[in-house]
């Protein structure tokens, strides 16, 4: 995981000279040697020399960057076959205008976004300061603490930003409860409730801080002790609305967390709330709606609770109450359940509850392929894989594999937990990541 350590992110300062302004990088000092080997290696790329540690450092990078979102993240990787390279090109103010699309077409690359990162590449290493000065920690897909619920859903947050602790984001067990934002008293005593009791019972709550509904239940959870994670849809200088920035500090305080993936200046805006209702959804084993009128926000987390597998539980309320009309179509229109109280709740929770721990327990040998019965070819895929994002076409110039081939593979070592997609991207999972990167403290 990146994270803040004495001396910054990952390490020292150092300086790379070469054509054009400096590329200022901070890098641990156990990838130096591999990263000035691998320049001039024969089969590679000159993009592919580094560490996964350096890629995860630009990632974060370029996250900072306000308008660099998963798809624009993803498409800089793409086109420039790594986020470091698109980093160099950028100190050097050669970025081009135009990056490869999903669809492979190119798009343009809006002057403002190319900015930022160049004022990003010109000091990267300020962006990690920035992050360290306000207790801001990152998690990202190539990292192997990533959440292991938000792994599950169609499109996780490449970079996550949280204050407090991070492993709050990995409890045995975890559900949502959320609602509209002007509840009525009878609703906001059912929310506070409900978190109470889930706490009480060893699970964590999870909300999304607004005023209403998500306060309640960030609030009862802290009065009975319990762990709470906050998701917020704009930056951590601004997390949620001016009433509860107590609550925010009670929050990290205690043992919760305040997530989000948006950097840390952003402003929250109508387009990012639903974006930060998946994570909701995602980091959750269950969820609650409490009380929903029929235009609450509350619904789209609900729709996509049910788009990721995850129980759907419904408070109905009073029958034609408009402050809980929403929550009557969904219990007639969806697979949602009624909410009568926590005790069915906790009883159709997972066993596994999808454990990190388990999922990436570190072999007790080193190596990715400890306890895995590789193939040959498979085995040279995971390989270039495990030293950071690359595209099927970059494996098909580097390995000569028939496409049909490759793609099938590929199916393999995605089936085997050992890939994950992002967009056109190839990243490292599991094993592969277990054991890449040095350990870095985290608040």
């Amino acid at each position: 995981m990146i994270g803040v350590g004495p001396d910054g992110p990952l390490g020292p300062v150092e300086e790379e000279r070469g054509a054009g302004a400096p590329w200022r990088r901070w890098e641990p000092a156990r990838a130096h040697a591999a990263t000035r080997a691998g320049e001039h290696s024969g089969g590679r790329p000159a993009w592919a020399a580094g560490s996964l540690a350096d890629e995860r450092f630009a990632w974060v990078v370029l996250a900072t960057v306000e308008g660099v979102g998963d798809r624009t993240l993803a498409a800089l990787c793409t086109t420039h076959g790594s986020a470091r390279r698109a980093l160099r090109l950028a100190a050097r103010n050669r970025l081009p205008a135009r990056v490869h699309d999903e669809r492979g077409g190119t798009r343009a690359l809006p002057a403002g976004v190319r900015a930022g990162i160049a004022r990003a590449a010109a000091d990267p290493g300020a962006r990690l300061r920035e992050l360290g000065d306000g207790g801001i920690w990152t998690l990202t897909l190539l990292d192997p603490d990533y959440p292991a619920r938000l792994l599950g859903i169609p499109d996780p947050p490449a970079v996550l930003f949280g204050t407090g602790a991070a492993r709050a984001l990995r409890t045995r067990a975890a559900v949502a409860v959320v609602g509209t934002r002007r509840p009525t008293p009878a609703a906001r005593v059912a929310a506070a409730r409900c978190a109470a009791e889930l706490c009480h019972a060893g699970v964590a709550v999870i909300s999304g801080l607004a005023v209403g509904i998500d306060g309640a239940a960030h609030a009862a959870a802290l009065e009975a002790g319990g762990t709470t994670v906050a998701v917020i849809g704009s930056g951590h200088r601004r997390p949620g609305p001016r009433a509860h920035r107590g609550l925010v500090q009670r929050i990290v305080a205690t043992g919760g967390a305040v997530v989000g993936e948006l950097p840390p200046a952003a402003h929250a805006t109508h387009g990012t709330y639903p974006r930060r209702n998946r994570i909701i959804s995602g980091l959750a084993d269950a969820v609650i709606v409490i009380e929903a009128p029929l235009r609450s926000g509350a619904l789209i987390t609900a729709g996509l609770a049910l788009e990721h597998g995850r129980p759907l539980w419904v408070q109905a309320g009073q029958p034609h109450q408009p402050a809980s009309a929403g929550c009557r179509v969904l219990l007639e229109e969806t697979e949602a359940r009624p909410y009568e109280g926590v005790e069915k709740v906790l009883a159709a929770l997972p066993l596994a509850n999808r454990s990190r721990d388990a999922a990436t327990a570190r072999p007790a040998t080193t190596g990715f392929e400890a306890g895995l019965a590789l193939g040959g070819e498979e085995r040279r895929l995971a390989t270039i894989i495990r030293r950071g994002p690359v595209t099927s076409d970059d494996l098909a110039m580097l390995t000569g594999i028939a496409p049909g081939e490759l793609a099938g593979l590929l199916t393999l070592l995605e089936l085997r937990g050992l890939v994950r997609v992002l967009g056109p991207l190839l990243l490292p999972a599991g094993p592969l990541l277990v054991g890449s990167a040095p350990s870095v403290t985290q608040p």
